[in-house]
């Protein structure tokens, strides 16, 4: 091995030190007197690289190579400079070699640990990064380590070293902005919001670190903070936050300004699917349906399997009546992230028999109930064994239904174990797997005798009409189909002509004092499950809902019901236009106009 020269220590110096021309002219002197010296042609390729000329860069590490096969730091040099490059395969073997050189080599464990990650080898990239770690502790090795682990879910692993990472290095802003990422998929949204606004006071314009706050924001409703950081985001790196800021400009009834800006990412790089989904998104909105459909199609004609350009696709298809097609491009919603991957093939409608089908009620109550009637048409084609997952509160009421079918209750998510089965389908993949195209307005549920006769006792003499004015507040669209509050209903109550009843699940307590000053009976408190919900709502005459499981059960039992729909963001299954819909026949639609208040849409019902 070659001793380094006074020359090659005064380069590495003034490198160290940030004289890049000083490091030049101390290498290139050493090496006018001494040739042979690697380690000086070494140096002199890193200060060729930082100057922009890396063809001369890498010619100086092969010959530094040439002169001694074991020049610390070359192959490692050659391999940034193939990943530079772009190519990951000669930046592998570069980084191999280099560690074959010094095993511990801690930026060659780090380099090649960010390559098979990125090429989806997470077991071979966990070994590099555990290896730094254990060589040389230190706050990228932490952080590396958590990336990892937070990409495999492992998310209790994961900030305990993003943690660990942040003890010695206070203001990283990548591990603010990760560490604000997990703790907001953890629910802890304020401890969230503070790590990533601490990742922006420490990197002001990180795009990731924005986004994210936008987007946490976004989920509180605060649009006005949300859109601001969005568009920094944006500003700086447009294709990452493009997105985001078009849900949020949609999310707030500004189609136009959202298919501006489709149309203006469409001109810097036309044809590119991502953007021809938000284009359809705001054409669609606007109500310019025909051109929607023709921007996701001129998208899947490049981009034939891009799942968001099929999903939608499909959504408008299915509000049209285009059953088959439609059915047929929502099976792309389940290549979604959400969607388990289970171990046994998909049933795509082939004999069952002697099988055990497994069915997975998927997405809200009112999805469950709305799609639970497949289970009539499926249990006729000869499945014997039917095994079905659905979450706890609808438990009583389809074990009733259908006793025949195995039940298991899910407490909210997909069970990290599922009960055996040899193949399995998703519940709202019914109408494609069994050629039920087009729905049919049926009665398919029946209320508990028993408990009717208990809600019975308890209801007034005279027309008792059910009201439930909100959904679920974590749906994307919940402030469009939710009414601000009980007092939107406030035209319903002159009508003296009936008793009004809040279905209302956990009515808060400002909602339950505005409903006892207006004299509306409370009992959604009391409701303990969707059985029970069933048969209040079979024994009242009425109810008015918005767009919530609540509807779905009266329709699925025949009750009447009127259904308060949006201006905007109208939910697929509802159709374009009319008060009929082929769901469900005691439901009748009432659609808010653009631009209309609650008050006025609910003022022309007649009950």
């Amino acid at each position: 091995m070659t001793l380094l020269s006074p020359d090659t220590l005064e380069a590495a110096r003034l490198l160290a030190d940030g004289d890049l021309q000083g490091a030049l002219r101390a290498a290139q002197r050493g090496l006018q007197a001494e040739p042979g010296n690697a380690p000086l042609w070494n140096l002199l390729g890193v200060c060729a690289a930082r100057l922009g000329q890396a063809p001369l860069a890498e010619q100086c590490w092969r010959q530094a190579l040439a002169l001694e096969p074991a020049t610390p730091d070359a192959r490692f040099n050659l391999g940034r400079l193939a990943e530079e490059s772009g190519d990951a395969a000669a930046a592998e073997t570069h980084y191999r070699a280099e560690l074959a050189r010094d095993p511990d080599h801690p930026a060659s464990l780090g380099n090649l640990g960010n390559l098979l990650q990125d090429a989806g080898r997470l077991a071979e990239a966990e070994a590099c990064f555990r290896r730094r770690l254990s060589s040389q502790s230190g706050t990228a090795a932490h952080y590396q380590l958590g990336r990892l682990l937070a990409e495999q879910g492992r998310n209790c692993e994961a900030e305990g070293h993003l943690r660990a990472c942040l003890d010695e290095a206070p203001d990283d802003a990548e591990a603010l902005q990760l560490l604000g990422r997990l703790l907001e998929d953890r629910g802890e949204a304020g401890k969230a919001e503070a790590m990533l606004r601490r990742a922006l006071e420490s990197a002001p314009g990180h795009v990731v670190a924005g986004n994210n706050l936008g987007l946490l924001l976004m989920a509180q409703r605060r649009w006005d903070e949300a859109e601001r950081h969005l568009r920094a985001a944006h500003g700086a790196a447009p294709g990452a936050a493009l997105a985001n800021l078009a849900s949020l400009l949609l999310a707030t009834g500004r189609a136009a300004e959202t298919e501006a800006l489709a149309r203006q990412a469409l001109a810097a790089e036309p044809g590119r699917a991502d953007w021809l989904n938000l284009l359809g998104l705001a054409l669609r909105e606007r109500g310019r349906d025909d051109e929607a459909g023709r921007a996701w199609g001129q998208g899947l004609a490049s981009a034939p399997n891009h799942r968001r350009l099929r999903q939608n696709l499909g959504y408008l298809q299915l509000a049209r009546g285009d059953w088959a097609a439609g059915w047929a491009n929502h099976e792309a919603r389940l290549e979604a992230a959400g969607y388990p991957a289970l171990p046994t093939p998909r049933w795509q409608g082939e004999d069952l028999a002697g099988r055990r089908l497994l069915v997975l009620f998927e997405q809200g109550y009112g999805d469950a109930i709305q799609f639970s009637r497949y289970l009539n048409p499926l249990l006729a084609k000869g499945a014997v064994r039917v095994i079905a997952l659905c979450r706890e509160p609808l438990l009583p009421l389809f074990r009733r239904q259908w006793p025949q079918v195995e039940w298991q209750a899910m407490a909210g998510a997909y069970p990290a174990d599922f009960p055996p089965h040899d193949c399995h389908v998703f519940s709202m993949s019914l109408p494609w797997t069994l050629r039920a195209f087009e729905p049919r307005a049926e009665t398919y549920l029946q209320a508990d005798p028993a408990l009717r006769q208990a809600w019975r006792e308890r209801l007034p003499a005279g027309r008792n009409i059910g009201l439930a004015w909100r959904g679920r507040a974590e749906h994307p669209f919940d402030h469009c189909r939710s009414l601000p509050g009980p007092e939107a209903l406030l035209p319903l109550l002159t009508d003296r002509g009936a008793n009004w009843i809040s279905l209302q699940p956990e009515p808060s307590g400002t909602e339950g004092t505005w409903l006892a000053e207006n004299g509306v009976m409370e009992l959604g408190s009391g409701l303990t499950d969707f059985a029970d919900s069933a048969a209040l709502l079979a024994e009242l005459d009425g109810l008015v809902a918005v767009d919530t499981a609540m509807a779905h059960l009266a329709g699925a039992l025949g009750a009447p019901c009127r259904l308060l729909l949006a201006g905007e963001h109208v939910d697929w299954r509802w159709g374009v236009d009319g008060a009929a819909t082929p769901w469900y026949r005691s439901l009748t639609l009432e659609r808010r106009r653009r631009g209309e208040e609650w008050e006025d849409t609910i003022g022309r019902l007649a009950i």
